[in-house]
């Protein structure tokens, strides 16, 4: 059963992450709850310094505390200590951004980023939720997941149509994952934006089980069939080398 006022203070924190900063009235829209409602929900997150004031436009913006928790949460990550000087060699090897995405409660985050000096930023934000369905990194994960697990998974799952070459049927969807574990990495082919792919390989651990997958993205010009190839085996390398430390 969900609690409705810890169900709302995550949503109003997730509508801050998503806007510079919000107004009370803005915020009860949002959430279709009364104004009275949106403000106390606002000052109880102010009182745990999880949103603050901004003095001049007197609208809410998330609070330092946020930081904190984000900081801990990766202190805690020992994969991001382990993948993360072999990402800053597989970035500066390839010249091309990194990120780590995990796999948590039926979803797919990125956990960690190493960004390129390049000019155009292709870079997924850390914290991000990757779609299962559309995403190089979530197909790779999900393509790993046992049958009644994605089932489960897909069961009431929206596939959303984010360009026209997304894929939106579950079928179609079962078949790609099929291929990804065949040819042991999974492709976004102008799935999320148009004239942008993606790349993507799992992470075995000791248990030969996948819980994380590491990709690149960039415009479809710097990611050629035969870059693709070298990105491929560059990838698979590191991975060898963060799930042979993984427990």
């Amino acid at each position: 059963m969900i609690l409705q006022s810890l169900d709302r203070g995550l949503q109003a924190l997730n509508l801050l992450a998503s806007r510079d900063c919000v107004s009370v009235t803005e915020l009860a829209e949002a959430l279709e709850i009364n104004k009275n409602t949106a403000s106390r929900i606002m000052e109880t997150l102010r009182q745990h310094d999880m949103v603050q004031i901004d003095k001049t436009t007197r609208k809410y913006k998330l609070g330092f505390r946020i930081l904190y928790l984000g900081e801990r949460l990766g202190s805690y990550l020992e994969v991001i200590d382990i993948a993360r000087p072999i990402l800053m060699e597989v970035s500066r090897y390839l010249g091309q951004s990194v990120h780590l995405c995990a796999y948590s409660h039926s979803m797919v985050y990125v956990i960690d980023q190493i960004v390129s000096n390049l000019p155009y930023t292709m870079s997924a934000r850390v914290g991000m939720i990757e779609p299962i369905h559309s995403s190089s990194v979530g197909k790779c994960i999900m393509a790993y997941q046992t049958r009644e697990k994605v089932d489960e998974i897909l069961n009431g799952y929206e596939m959303e149509s984010y360009t026209e070459k997304t894929i939106t049927d579950k079928e179609r969807l079962l078949e790609e994952f099929e291929s990804i574990r065949e040819q042991g990495y999974a492709v976004d082919d102008e799935e999320m934006f148009l004239s942008v792919r993606c790349i993507a390989v799992p992470i075995f651990d000791y248990h030969n089980n996948v819980r994380y997958a590491i990709g690149i993205s960039g415009p479809i010009g710097l990611m050629s069939t035969e870059k693709l190839e070298l990105y491929k085996k560059k990838l698979e390398s590191a991975a060898k080398k963060i799930g042979v430390k993984l427990k």
